[in-house]
């Protein structure tokens, strides 16, 4: 048997081919495009302005089919987005959990790292049950 002959490519990515040429201009409509909008300045996620002065931590077996859980649930109203303040507490702590009505679950018994957590961000903690 002969061998195969390889075939010539067609260049895409050179100036002067007809591929390189964009509709609009083709048209004569070439409209340059649009500058990026500016970055918007990055903000904290959390601030101790917009977390309660006070916290609760409880470590707790019942109904987790002996798992241990430390649950975070706050006097004076839970925080308005409990779902970013559970996901920033799991990454700062490595662990699991989430955010189940008022309260934030973390998986394992989290309670002095969380305490130490929440006492960075100027929320006092009182360890419950």
């Amino acid at each position: 048997m002969a061998a195969r002959q390889k075939k010539e490519r067609v260049p895409t990515n050179s100036g002067d081919s007809p591929l390189g040429v964009s509709l609009g201009a083709l048209l004569g409509r070439e409209v340059p495009p649009a500058p990026p909008p500016p970055p918007a300045p990055e903000e904290k996620k959390t601030e101790a302005g917009r977390l309660p002065p006070r916290a609760i931590l409880a470590r707790e077996t019942k109904g987790r089919g002996g798992k241990v859980v430390t649950a975070i649930s706050f006097r004076g109203g839970a925080p308005f987005d409990m779902e970013t303040l559970a996901k920033e507490i799991r990454t700062a702590l490595g662990c699991g959990g989430g955010a189940e009505c008022d309260r934030i679950i973390l998986q394992g018994d989290q309670t002095e790292r969380a305490s130490a957590w929440l006492s960075a961000r100027g929320v006092k903690t009182v360890k419950g049950n």
